[in-house]
């Protein structure tokens, strides 16, 4: 999983240099937008985070917590390449597969998400009431 995700943030960054090409306005924002977004992708997969970066994720971006909310995420970063070039088009084929890979693995269930996809432990004093213990 951290491999395909790897090769995401490399196609997202591929992607918005070829975005960043195009000069206009758009293209540009989105550029920057695709090669800032494949480059915290990366950052994220290259090592096992510590609990202080989990809980920074999963307070800013908890939806990388999970294969659905990640897989909606890379969806988004593939359709916003399909412009202008054929080397977007095939980068933005191939994170939005990886994107629909991730949203189909949610539903069935087969792997265990990896530990870059691990929420933080937390104390179980802030846990929410529904989690809280019974008695």
């Amino acid at each position: 999983m951290t491999l395909t995700s790897r090769a995401v943030g490399g196609f997202a960054i591929a992607g918005g240099i070829g975005s960043l090409i195009n000069h206009s306005f758009s293209s540009i924002v989105i550029g920057i937008y695709e090669v800032l977004a494949g480059a915290i992708t990366i950052f994220l997969e290259f090592r096992t985070p510590t609990e202080e970066q989990k809980a920074l994720i999963h307070k800013y971006a908890s939806f990388m917590h999970s294969f659905v909310g990640r897989g909606v995420f890379y969806l988004l970063l593939g359709v916003l390449m399909l412009n202008y070039y054929t080397i977007l088009y095939v980068c933005g084929t191939v994170v939005g597969f990886v994107g629909l890979a991730y949203i189909v693995l949610n539903f069935v269930q087969m792997f265990e998400p990896p530990s870059t996809m691990q929420a933080p432990n937390s104390d179980p004093e802030s846990q929410p009431v529904w989690q809280g213990p019974t008695e």
